[in-house]
C-alpha cells in the first residue's frame, strides 16, 4: 500500500504490457488480455533489410513548345502550337505559357498539337512565342474579390511647424515702363480786357477788345467751367438778358448752359447786377476753347457788360 492506495507489481512487466503491445492508460489486466486475444499480438520489428533497386526516372512536370506562334489577344484569343509529347497536359486544363500568360487547352491532336483560348496575358507579353518556351500546368485562375473598405483611421496629430526658410535672392530689375504723359494744368482763370461789351439783340461772344474770357481746356477730360461778370442797364426799361457757353473748337453751343435773367433799368452808371454761368464740360480733344455768349431782348439805349468785373475759371475733375 502506498499513500493509502493498493498497488500491485505484476511479474513479467505486465503492469506496462508486452513490447510492441503496451497496456492503455487505465486499462485493466483482464481487459488487456482480452484485447490481445481479439486483436492478436504484434511481433517485434525485425532487422533492416537490404536496399532495393533504383526506380525508373520520373517525367517532367512541364511541356516544351516546338513551334512558334503569335501571342493571342482579347480580339483574337485562340492559338495553336506543337509540343513534345507528354502526359502532363490535357484538354480542359489551365496552363501558363512563359512569356505569354494563362490559357485553357481546348483540344489536343496526336498528343502534339495543342489548341488553346486566352484567359489572361501577363504585363508586356512577347509578340511571338518561340520554340523552347515552357508550358506549365496550373490550377484555374482565382477570382479577384475586393473586400469591404475598412473604417477610416483617426486623424493624426498636426506636425510641428518647420523652420522658416532663408530669404530668397532679390529678383532682377523689371523693364523700364513707358514715359508718362506731360503734366498739364488742372485749373486756370481768364481776366482782362479794355472795353466794356455792348449788348445786342442777337447772340454774340462777349468781346472786351484786347483780352476776352475765352477758356482753353488743355487736355481731354471733364471740367467744371464758370464765368462771372457784372453789367448795367442804362436804358431805363426792364430787359431780359440771356447767356450761354459756346465750344469754339466744335463750333457748337454747350448743352444745357443757356441762362435767362431779368435786368431792371437804372440810369446810374454804378448800378450793377452780377451774373454766374456754370457748366460741366467733357472734351474730346486737347485745347478746346469755351466762350461765353450774350443777348438782350432789345437793342436800344445803353446795356453793357463790364470788363473790369469779368472772370472765367475752370477746374479739371477727371
Amino acid at each position: 500500500m502506498i499513500d493509502g492506495e493498493i498497488r500491485w507489481a505484476l511479474p513479467g512487466d505486465l503492469d506496462v504490457g508486452l513490447p510492441g503491445n503496451p497496456r492503455l492508460d487505465g486499462e485493466g489486466l483482464a481487459t488487456y488480455f482480452l484485447r490481445l486475444f481479439n486483436d492478436g499480438i504484434i511481433g517485434q520489428m525485425g532487422p533492416v533489410g537490404p536496399t532495393g533497386p533504383a526506380g525508373t526516372n520520373g517525367r517532367n512536370a512541364y511541356a516544351v513548345i516546338t513551334s512558334a506562334f503569335v501571342t493571342p489577344s482579347d480580339e483574337n484569343p485562340t492559338s495553336q502550337f506543337t509540343i513534345i509529347p507528354t502526359p502532363v497536359v490535357s484538354v480542359g486544363q489551365t496552363v501558363f505559357i512563359v512569356g505569354l500568360g494563362w490559357v485553357r487547352i481546348t483540344d489536343i491532336l496526336d498528343n502534339t498539337t495543342v489548341f488553346t483560348t486566352l484567359i489572361e496575358l501577363i504585363p508586356s507579353p512577347e509578340a511571338v512565342i518561340v520554340p523552347g518556351s515552357l508550358v506549365l500546368p496550373t490550377g484555374p485562375r482565382g477570382l479577384s474579390i475586393v473586400g469591404p473598405q475598412g473604417d477610416q483611421g483617426l486623424k493624426g496629430d498636426k506636425g510641428d511647424q518647420g523652420v522658416q526658410g532663408d530669404t530668397g535672392a532679390t529678383g532682377a530689375t523689371g523693364a523700364t515702363g513707358p514715359a508718362g504723359a506731360a503734366a498739364t494744368n488742372s485749373n486756370g482763370t481768364e481776366t482782362g480786357g479794355s472795353t466794356d461789351y455792348p449788348m445786342t439783340n442777337i447772340y454774340a461772344k462777349i468781346d472786351f477788345g484786347t483780352d476776352d474770357l475765352d477758356i482753353t481746356l488743355p487736355t481731354v477730360g471733364t471740367y467744371l467751367v464758370a464765368f462771372q461778370f457784372g453789367g448795367h442797364n442804362d436804358s431805363g426799361a426792364t430787359r431780359e438778358w440771356s447767356f450761354k457757353m459756346h465750344n469754339l473748337t466744335q463750333a457748337a453751343d454747350v448743352s444745357n448752359t443757356e441762362q435767362f435773367n431779368v435786368v431792371t433799368g437804372d440810369s446810374t452808371a454804378t448800378a450793377f447786377q452780377y451774373f454766374w454761368v456754370f457748366a460741366i464740360i467733357t472734351t474730346t480733344a486737347v485745347n478746346e476753347v469755351i466762350q461765353i455768349w450774350a443777348v438782350s431782348s432789345a437793342n436800344t439805349a445803353t446795356q453793357t457788360i463790364d470788363f473790369a468785373t469779368a472772370k472765367g475759371m475752370f477746374i479739371k475733375l477727371a
